[in-house]
């Protein structure tokens, strides 16, 4: 039996599973896939009218002048929030004791993924860069089952 941990992040929530294997295999289905933990990243999920005072114009112009573009750094603060949200997702991660994890994540959450694993000590880590997290469990299970990534759903063996 394998002992995988799944990461599947956005950059809004990340949900953590495990397979769950039956305890009589001839009676019971499975594994199952068991979600274990979700976190939030509330700030980043948030609609800029929320986080800033007004709506990203790009562009500052005044009656009978020139137009210049201006920059006011929203990138790098959102930079700095999925930061702060995949340090979050990393301990939440250290608290999954297992022999590999598999995580799928959005490129551009992968990157920032990536970077703060290299860091930190972590089982052998798979990366799917895809965004998950609109499955269901039984559809993450069904797809992640069906890429090979980890075993089919059976139906009880005995009788």
């Amino acid at each position: 039996m394998r002992n995988v941990c799944i990461v599947v992040a956005d950059g809004a929530r990340a949900r953590f599973f495990a397979l769950q294997y039956p305890q009589q295999p001839e009676f019971e289905s499975g594994p199952d896939l068991v979600e274990q933990a979700t976190l939030a990243a509330p700030a980043h999920d948030a609609p800029d009218e929320a986080l800033y005072t007004e709506g990203l114009t790009g562009r500052n112009r005044t009656w009978g002048s020139e137009t210049h573009d201006y920059d006011e750094h929203r990138d790098a603060h959102d930079d700095e929030v999925e930061r702060r949200y995949v340090r979050d997702i990393v301990v939440e991660l250290g608290k999954h004791t297992a022999d590999e994890c598999i995580i799928c994540a959005e490129p551009r959450m992968m990157g920032f993924l990536r970077k703060a694993l290299a860091d930190v000590p972590a089982p052998a880590i798979t990366e799917v860069p895809k965004n998950l997290t609109h499955f269901v469990t039984r559809d993450l299970q069904v797809w992640l089952a069906s890429e090979g990534l980890i075993p089919e759903r059976r139906p009880p063996r005995g009788l």
